[in-house]
Order: C-alpha cells, then structure tokens, then sequence
C-alpha cells in the first residue's frame, strides 16, 4: 500500500533576501487585497450590466448564457494549473500574469463589438482571475502564520464581501450613466494598480520543483470545469446540467485515485482524510453554498414581485456588508473561542438567517446572519487548512479553498434552486428551510467530533 509519509516534502521558500519584518507585511496586504478587489469588483458588475449589453450587442440567449457561465467555469478549470505554476516559478509571478492578463481581457472585453470576442476575453478573464485569487491565497500561506495568518484571511474575505456588496450596485450604476463598457474599464486602473505595488510582495515558491504531472493536472481541469458547468445547468437545462455533473465526479474520482498513487500530487487527497481539515472544507462548501443560494433565491424572489434588479441589488446589501464584518470580527472570535466551535456556530447563524428570510423575505436581521456567518466560516475555515497542512502545501490548500467556494456556491444555486421549483409558490420557503437544514446538519457534525476528540 502507498504510504503518504514517504513522499519527497517540498518545503515552501521566501525567495527574497531577507524574510519581511512584521511590520511590512501590512503592507504586502495592499497588492494582494486589490487583486481580490479586482476581481471580486468584475464578477459583480457583470450581474447587472448583462441585460443591457445583452441588448446592445444582440446577444442570443445561449451567448448570453456563455457570457455569464463562461468565467466561473475557466477559473474552475484554471484553479489548480495556477496553484502548482505558482509552485514552479514563483506565485508573485503568476500574479503578475493574472494581473496583466485581467487588464488586458477587460480592456478587449470594453472595446469589441462581438459576441464571440466577448465569450473569448470573459474566458481569458476567468483564467486570470485563477491565477490572481490562487496566488494570493498561497502567498498569505506561505508569508504569515499563526494569528496574522488568520487576520490577512479575514481581511481577504472582508474585501471579497465588501466588492459583492458593492458589485452588482456600482455595476448598475455604472451602466445607467456610461453604458456597461464602463463596467469593464473600471477594473483596468485596478488591476495595474495591484499590479504596480507588487515589488512590495516578496517571491514564495517551493524549494523544489515538482514535475508536471500532465494527466493528474488534465483530469482535475475537466473534473471541475464540467462539474461547474453541470451545476449551473442541472436546474434549467437539467438534459446537459446532469451528464455533465455525472461525468465531472467521475474525472474527479479518476483524479482522485491517481493522486493517491503518485509521489508528487497536484492535490495531496490525504489532507482530507485529517478530520479538521475536511470539516473546514466541507463547512466552507455548504456555507458558500447557503450564501449564494439565499442571493439567488431572494433575487429572483423579490423581482418576481416586480423590483427591478437595482433595487434588489440595495436589498441584498445588508448580507453583502455583514459579510465583510464577518470578516473582520473572525479573527478575534477566532483567538477567543475554539475554530472548530467557531465555524459551527456561525454555520448556525446562517441556519437561523435562512428560516428567518423565508419567514420574511428581505427580512434585515435574517440577511445579516447569513452574511456574518459565511464572513466567520470563509476566514476561520481557510486557517483550518492552512493549520492543519504542512508549509510545502500552501499552494494546493489555496485551490482547495477556491474550489470550496467555488462548487458550494454553484451547487448551493442549483440544488436549492431546483427545490424552489418543485411546490410553487411554497418553492421558496422550501429551498431556505432545507439550506438551514444543511447548515445545523454540518455544524452538528462539527461539534459532535469536537466534543467526542476533544480537539
């Protein structure tokens, strides 16, 4: 049988001349922050730009569809290539090509007239946005520890809720007063502004170079993009959504076994036979899951009653924000109570917010707790994994947190969306009490094991 424990390490190296005081490593936060505001911004704006560009340029309902589908699915498929290129030749390297790439894409994406040059710069901003969130992820690994660690995650996630928040409103407006290539030029000047401040980021890659592992890399490339794609398919063109799940989890699980049997995997799948590990992935999964579904489900809940997408946008706000102070408060939640304990809580918040949306739509206490819960989960969730990893693992443990949120959320708007189809007009009620459901059934089994190891 493979033992885990013989494969060559491959320690995690600072490539600079010194490793950086504490004191500047506030400042390696400011490049990396702004590129998750980057993209964060991008994928917000699109949201509410898409019916008027989709007007203007004539869009067809299918090129319409790719317009929105196609850059989850490329960062998906992106994700783990962008982790171990970051591993090879050094992840602020990768950043700066995600950056560059990203600026590049959205001035195309602004300037064409086509929808086929659109579908192509929308997927070149896609892989960018892998190698720009990856490469972050992996540096804060590689470059803090312990409590800062975790601070540089919550802030990462306070960025990331405070863009959703301002997102899909910025996009609107944006759109109504320039026209929605302005949404697009708006993360050019962002983009390079990252990626000016970049010499303030030190080089991090492994010691050693692992090789390329083209098969692995291959199958959990076509893995994860058909399973993303199936996700958000199996709810409206359930014909194409559900053989396309089907196939995804079985490249996955061909992925699966071929990782376990070669000496440097793209993704060390034992990691997930460590108990802590596992449930920090599988808690951030269902809670990025809840988090998108009661936005999806709320969305077009409220303008089946007749809002128009800007005012829903200003509705969703309160969850968008309360995510963003999630955040910001799990760091000290974090010091002060025990992160397994800390996660189920919050998965509990969320819980008691879904059966109060649903009770209340639009109901301001219900969305804070959604969007607190999910701030709390996504940063002390992504210290789990890097806590209970080994250093020379960063980078797989940043593709894993992405993947985490980006197949909860996908998942979470799928399954919960279907459900909200099956007993019109009780759908939505029934969608938001069984995501609770699933919230108390993860947070019960987190505390369980806690108390049961006592770790």
């Amino acid at each position: 049988m493979w033992n885990a424990e013989a494969r060559p390490r491959l320690r995690d190296v600072t490539c600079s001349t010194a490793d950086p005081p504490v004191s500047a490593r506030r400042s390696i936060l400011v490049p990396l922050l702004t590129g998750i505001l980057t993209t964060s911004l991008a994928v917000g704006m699109i949201n509410t730009a898409l019916p008027r560009l989709s007007a203007d340029l004539g869009l067809s309902a299918t090129a319409r569809t790719w317009v929105a589908d196609v850059y989850p699915l490329c960062l998906a498929v992106g994700i783990v290539v962008a982790a171990r290129a970051g591993d090879a030749v050094g992840r602020r390297r990768v950043l700066a090509l995600g950056l560059a790439v990203f600026a590049v894409g959205s001035a195309i994406a602004a300037a064409t007239g086509t929808a086929a040059v659109l579908i192509g710069a929308r997927a070149a901003l896609g892989f960018a946005g892998a190698m720009i969130v990856a490469s972050v992820v992996s540096t804060i690994g590689a470059v803090f520890d312990g409590h800062a660690r975790t601070v540089a995650n919550g802030l990462w996630v306070a960025v990331f809720g405070a863009a959703t928040a301002i997102g899909p409103v910025l996009g609107g407006a944006l759109t109504e007063a320039l026209g929605w290539r302005a949404v697009f030029w708006a993360s050019v000047p962002t983009a390079l502004a990252a990626a000016a401040m970049l010499f303030l980021v030190p080089e991090t890659r492994a010691e050693h170079r692992a090789p390329w592992d083209v098969a692995g890399i291959a199958a959990s490339a076509a893995g994860l993009g058909l399973l993303v794609y199936g996700v958000h398919h199996v709810t409206d063109q359930p014909a194409i959504g559900v053989p396309a799940v089907i196939l995804g989890g079985a490249a996955l699980g061909w992925f699966v076994r071929h990782q376990r049997r070669v000496p440097h995997p793209v993704i060390d799948v034992e990691l997930f036979g460590r108990w802590r590990f596992g449930a920090a992935a599988a808690s951030m999964t269902v809670s990025a899951a809840t988090a998108a579904a009661s936005v999806y489900l709320l969305s077009i809940h409220l303008q089946a009653g007749g809002q128009g997408p800007f005012t829903v946008g200003l509705t969703l706000l309160p969850q968008a924000l309360a995510t963003t102070a999630g955040g910001l408060l799990a760091p000290a939640l974090g010091r002060r109570v025990h992160r397994p304990a800390a996660i189920s809580a919050a998965l509990l918040l969320q819980s008691a917010g879904c059966v109060l949306v649903a009770a209340t739509p639009a109901a301001i206490p219900g969305l804070i707790l959604l969007g607190v819960g999910f701030g709390v989960v996504g940063t002390l969730g992504t210290t789990e994994l890097f806590e209970h990893s080994s250093a020379d693992q960063v980078a797989q443990v940043g593709a894993i947190q992405e993947v985490a949120f980006a197949v909860g959320s996908g998942a979470g708007i799928a399954v919960f969306g279907s459900l909200s189809l099956v007993a019109p007009p009780h759908g939505f009620t029934i969608a938001l009490l069984t995501a609770a459901a699933a919230c108390l059934v993860v947070a019960a089994a987190g505390r369980r094991r806690t108390w049961v190891s006592g770790c």
